[in-house]
């Protein structure tokens, strides 16, 4: 889900000054260490427990750090700061509307070591569009990937809502859909100690798992220290998501 903010927002800078975040928290997470990648492979679907997805299959206390609806020049650039100190790698889900307008957003997020996956053109119910309408959404928010020098694999659906039809449809293209595990509504509007209490009571029953935040709210923002924090104090190891290579694929915007 994603949630928009007028006027009154605070801007990237304002939301770094009120959380002071990166002079704050200690982080654990080493540098030098080689972060664990899973690599998916078209089909792999994984995430959540709707028919069609697996587990990941990630051990006791590892977690995944997966972004939507970005790239924002407000925040963005904020939680790529943070995950930077922290040494954190993520998985940013990208709308092809966000991309086309923020280019350098998308190779920065790149070149420091990030994952790149597509999210649609206009995020929008897709279950609820005409299938054809609804794969060539699909397929144009690669588009702007392909222009930034990014083939990538894997997706996930708007509202992580989709269909038997749809998910065949992109596995046969070359893609993997990503879910989710753990999802503590981060764009509800909450104060960031609300919706921390939710992730950790979620991770707590669960031991880790694919989590879903959004880089375009400015609470997310604020929240992200105190996750990585508490990731770190916990004994959590953060795994690198990549998406294998396929003779079949839709990176390039068209589906071949």
């Amino acid at each position: 889900m994603r949630r928009w903010w007028g006027r009154s927002a605070l801007s990237a800078a304002a939301c770094l000054a009120a959380a002071g975040m990166l002079p704050g928290a200690a982080f654990a997470f080493s540098c030098d260490e080689a972060d664990r990648t899973i690599e998916l492979a078209a089909g792999q679907n994984v995430g959540g427990a709707a028919p069609g997805f697996a587990d990941l299959g990630l051990r006791d206390r590892e977690v995944v750090l997966t972004f939507d609806d970005g790239p924002d020049p407000r925040t963005t650039p904020v939680i790529l700061d943070i995950l930077r100190k922290a040494c954190v790698p993520a998985t940013f889900f990208v709308l092809g509307g966000q991309v086309a307008d923020h280019l350098d957003l998308v190779k920065r997020e790149l070149a420091e070591g990030h994952t790149l996956g597509g999210h649609s053109t206009r995020h929008v119910d897709l279950t609820q569009e005409p299938f054809e309408v609804a794969v060539r959404d699909i397929a144009e928010g690669f588009r702007p990937l392909k222009s930034a020098g990014v083939d990538a694999n894997l997706f996930r659906f708007p509202l992580l809502r989709t269909t038997p039809e749809l998910l065949a449809w992109v596995n046969a293209n070359g893609l993997a859909a990503v879910a989710a595990d753990i999802d503590p509504r981060d764009w509800a509007g909450d104060a960031p100690a609300q919706t921390l209490a939710r992730l950790k009571d979620q991770l707590e029953e669960k031991g880790g798992g694919i989590i879903l935040l959004h880089d375009n709210q400015p609470n997310t923002v604020r929240l992200l220290p105190d996750l990585l924090a508490f990731l770190s104090r916990e004994g959590y190891s953060v795994v690198r998501l990549a998406g294998a290579s396929a003779e079949r694929q839709i990176a390039s915007g068209e589906a071949r």
